[in-house]
């Protein structure tokens, strides 16, 4: 098989698996780990696929990190949607973690209905969305600014998460499959974990088209999930998923 028929192979493989293995590359086109390798780098130049620990991903606009303020326009309608469902978990005297997504920015209108509420955030567009409300006490971690995604990441960040305890994080994602929840970047997903682990509970704020997206880093399973809040409910297979692992899902 030439090159170029390996290119367009490998190409149309990922446009219907997003993510495979190298070793099933391998496998499946009877070549060489070395000449995968070379094809590999050739799409990755090309910015058509993304390598990581063995894996290789399509680059799509779906499963990249856009710049954070157009993050915020996109679906905003259903972003509203989904924080205005997710609000039936906020209540007074609480202390709340909030990721750096454009998705959980839209909790701030019904976090300013509320008393005496501590907001932990490592989110550059929450920090300025719950601005000036005398009612949300807000901390912003320190750390490292990911450029383009408005969000702080690093040891310094996971630092400061640490010294905090919550009742809730609201976190959003890449990609939510029975597999578990993806992102595409490893640094966000451990500032996310630390979160996590320092939260009562997590509710994931997830729109329809994450649903059965996966990406190369898995940040956790479905079990450790409270509640999924969408717009609109997932398909069977995944929705009986969530069941068995315990998760709400609230649309």
């Amino acid at each position: 098989m030439f090159k170029n028929e390996r290119l367009n192979r490998i190409m149309t493989i990922l446009e219907h698996k997003k993510v495979v293995s190298t070793t099933d590359l391998e496998k499946t086109l009877f070549v060489s780990n070395s000449t995968l390798r070379r094809d590999l780098m050739t799409l990755e130049r090309l910015d058509k696929v993304h390598r990581s620990f063995g894996y290789v991903e399509l680059v799509k606009a779906d499963n990249l990190e856009l710049p954070y303020l157009f993050r915020g326009q996109e679906r905003a309608p259903e972003k509203h949607r989904i924080a205005a469902t997710a609000s039936v978990f906020l209540g007074d005297n609480q202390a709340i973690f909030i990721d750096s997504s454009s998705t959980a920015s839209f909790l701030a209108p019904f976090l300013a209905k509320l008393n005496h509420v501590i907001v932990i955030t490592n989110g550059l567009r929450v920090a300025v969305e719950l601005d000036g409300l005398p009612s949300i006490k807000t901390f912003v971690t320190g750390g490292r600014l990911r450029n383009g995604a408005g969000s702080i990441i690093g040891d310094d960040a996971i630092g400061f998460l640490n010294n905090f305890r919550a009742n809730l994080f609201f976190m959003s994602c890449v990609g939510l499959t029975n597999d578990g929840v993806f992102m595409s970047s490893q640094e966000q997903s451990s500032v996310k974990r630390a979160m996590m682990q320092h939260a009562e509970k997590t509710i994931l704020l997830c729109d329809h088209s994450k649903y059965n997206v996966k990406s190369y880093y898995r940040l956790c399973h479905e079990d450790e999930l409270e509640a999924v809040v969408s717009d609109a409910r997932p398909d069977q297979p995944l929705a009986t998923s969530l069941e068995k692992a315990g998760v709400e899902v609230l649309v």
